[in-house]
């Protein structure tokens, strides 16, 4: 059995917060390659990943936002109403949030019949890849933080951003960069793991 891999497993957390910093592209398939697994090709995943980098997230949080565009934040407002203020506040929060870390990985419910399981049982499968992707990401040096807003899932905007089919579920977001210098080693360190509550009969 491997040490390395058990290590991986019970050192994984989150970040304490993210630099700005992103794995290229290359490594970050290989990431995703490697939580994936085999079961990949055999018999199939019910999930994938939706990327969105710092670039894009100004897009993300006008979805999140309600709107159709990103509204220029340089020129100056004519005299909002109350629901156009509402809104852009609201863009600016989601704004901030999107642009957590180098990159936003948002994990996608994709149920898909042909896999022969019950969709409750790929339900079940999607949500246990959070720390699948949370230990490799993190055995490749990078942090993580996990987020959901509520009601993002059935937000027709958001929807329409990821291009989610109907049967597809917005489950939240793993947000990747590194740690921040002065935390770096303390992040990596190993530390003392309790274990769970363990029975025998």
């Amino acid at each position: 059995m491997s040490r390395t891999f058990l290590r991986v497993l019970a050192q994984r957390r989150p970040a304490p917060a993210l630099t700005p910093d992103a794995p290229p592209r290359e490594e970050l398939e290989a990431v995703l390659r490697a939580a994936a697994g085999t079961a990949a090709a055999d018999p199939g995943l019910s999930w994938r990943v939706a990327v969105t980098t710092r670039r894009s997230a100004p897009e993300l949080a006008a979805a999140l936002a309600g709107m159709t565009r990103v509204p220029n934040m340089s020129a100056p407002f004519p005299r909002l109403k109350s629901k156009q203020l509402r809104r852009l506040a609201a863009f600016r929060g989601a704004l901030k949030w999107a642009s957590t870390g180098g990159l936003g990985c948002a994990l996608v419910f994709s149920p898909d019949d042909a896999l022969g399981v019950p969709r409750k049982e790929q339900l079940h499968a999607a949500h246990g890849a959070r720390p699948l992707l949370e230990a490799a990401f993190w055995a490749a040096g990078w942090g993580t933080v996990w987020a959901h807003r509520e009601g993002a899932a059935e937000d027709g905007s958001v929807r329409a951003f990821y291009g989610l089919a109907e049967e597809e579920k917005l489950l939240g977001w793993l947000f990747v960069g590194r740690p921040p210098r002065g935390v770096a080693a303390e992040h990596a360190a190993t530390r003392p793991t309790p274990g769970p509550r363990i029975s025998y009969h």
